[in-house]
């Protein structure tokens, strides 16, 4: 599996705690831990993979970064982890898989990528049971999915409390949505906005501000 810019855009843009514990659903490359032990660095992050393929890369990957001692990577089904571990999290992240127009060939990318394993139902139903009161569930997703998406956190109890509609191109449509939600009654946050490059190749002051600190390519940019 490779680094996307999904990953990327979600953990420079969550809101983390200074201490506790972090989980990230699905880890894959272990990209999200390893951004989430960056930013965090009194918190300890488990990061858990249905295939185990990815999830010995992911071993991998965070044994190669500086915040090992702080990443836990499991390969585990999230339905049963969240049902068998005795920790409470005070931030949950994923890049979930989703349903799109067309199913790859490939079974594990299939997996992956798509919502075959886990529902976002099952992501807000059993991050309920995982999540500290105050906690947060940040997810990146499809701009397309949002409104299906947000109705299942309403259903159950949970309630929007940042929002980034993200789009590649100026004048182009929302291509991906950053959303973070709280288990309780909140008003609807003002929406925020993100535009990835001026034109193709050139990144946007934006996009170099919120993501410099996690791309070599943009550490020397002004």
């Amino acid at each position: 599996m490779k680094v996307g810019t999904d990953s990327v855009l979600l953990g420079a843009w969550a809101a983390l705690p200074h201490e506790g514990n972090i989980l990230d659903i699905g880890t894959g490359t272990g990209i999200l831990a390893i951004m989430a032990a960056q930013r965090s660095r009194h918190t300890a992050i488990t990061g858990i993979e249905i295939d185990a393929d990815a999830a010995q890369q992911a071993r991998e990957n965070c044994c190669a970064c500086p915040w090992k001692e702080r990443i836990t990577i499991e390969h585990a089904d999230f339905n049963l982890f969240a049902r068998s571990t005795g920790s409470r999290f005070d931030a949950i992240l994923s890049n979930p898989p989703y349903f799109d127009d067309l199913l790859p060939p490939d079974a594990a990318r299939r997996t992956a990528r798509h919502a075959i394993t886990l529902q976002y139902d099952a992501i807000f139903g059993l991050s309920r049971m995982l999540l500290q009161d105050g906690g947060t569930l940040s997810l990146v997703f499809p701009a397309k999915l949002f409104d299906r998406i947000d109705e299942t956190a309403m259903l159950t109890g949970w309630s929007l409390s940042r929002q980034l509609v993200v789009n590649t191109l100026p004048g182009k449509p929302p291509k991906r949505m950053l959303c973070e939600w709280r288990h309780a009654l909140l008003p609807r946050p003002a929406v925020s906005y993100l535009t990835i490059e001026k034109q193709p190749g050139e990144y946007t002051q934006e996009y170099i501000a919120l993501t410099r600190d996690f791309y070599l390519k943009l550490g020397q940019q002004p």
